[in-house]
């Protein structure tokens, strides 16, 4: 079976932009915003003590290089023994794959810890089929390749805490593309969505917060923060963006 690379890695072409508005969206002292100051923000009394600088809450993303890259001997290879992540979130992912799969939705692993090597190749290649089969020049197959490819250095896979998944029925009977956004809308996808904070890990790119994250919603892709962090963000209904900026405010 072939996926085509999109934002994170696979290419969705797709339009799913959902006009609902996120009521439920968490205010602090009633006046808190995004675009608001850290000096001007107040911290919520149950917000969790975390270090915005550890490990787990590291940003990676079109705005934010990463740093350096991971020693692979600081990977682990899952049980599918094809795909590795961060040695440190291995085994909280493969207790959430178990109980995915005693809940009737054994995952399907798309991708997970990538190089900056392994995304050079992808966006590279992108861009030459443009210049191919589209005649573009090579700033405009760029421009265009960043549309729905992260530039390398600059994706979440490379931290190892990032991994794409869907059910295994969606894997196997999707109409389209396997990573596409309106496996949002199925149980399986709903089942992680809700679990998954259980777990250490949240829905990276929800809906609706492409301006805050730079990404478009991929209800598949997951990115562990560690349970205490991930339970807050997802009942808060706030981005990683969003959590770092409150841990961050004085």
């Amino acid at each position: 079976m072939i996926a085509m690379f999109g934002m994170t890695g696979y290419s969705l072409f797709y339009s799913n932009k959902d006009t609902d508005t996120n009521a439920n969206k968490l205010t602090v002292a009633s006046t808190y915003s995004f675009e608001q100051s850290s000096e001007q923000a107040n911290k919520p009394k149950d917000l969790p003590d975390a270090d915005p600088d550890l490990w787990d809450l590291v940003l990676v993303g079109p705005k934010n290089e990463i740093s350096q890259e991971m020693d692979e001997t600081e990977l682990a290879t899952l049980s599918d023994n094809s795909h590795q992540v961060d040695s440190r979130i291995a085994a909280d992912y493969e207790a959430f794959s178990t109980a995915a799969t005693e809940a009737g939705y054994p995952l399907a692993i798309i991708s997970a810890y990538r190089s900056v090597a392994a995304q050079q190749e992808v966006f590279s290649t992108n861009v030459n089929a443009l210049m191919s089969s589209e005649g573009l020049s090579e700033a405009d197959a760029i421009a265009k390749t960043k549309e729905t490819i992260t530039e390398p250095g600059y994706s979440e896979h490379h931290t190892g805490l990032a991994v794409d998944i869907v059910d295994q029925e969606w894997y196997n009977t999707y109409p389209n593309q396997v990573l596409d956004a309106s496996y949002g809308d199925q149980p399986g996808a709903q089942w992680i969505a809700e679990n998954a904070p259980e777990y250490g890990f949240i829905i990276r790119y929800p809906k609706n917060e492409e301006d805050i994250t730079g990404i478009t919603y991929e209800p598949w892709h997951i990115r562990y923060v560690g349970r205490e962090n991930a339970e807050y963000i997802t009942k808060n209904n706030l981005t990683l963006e969003e959590y770092l900026k409150l841990l961050s405010s004085n």
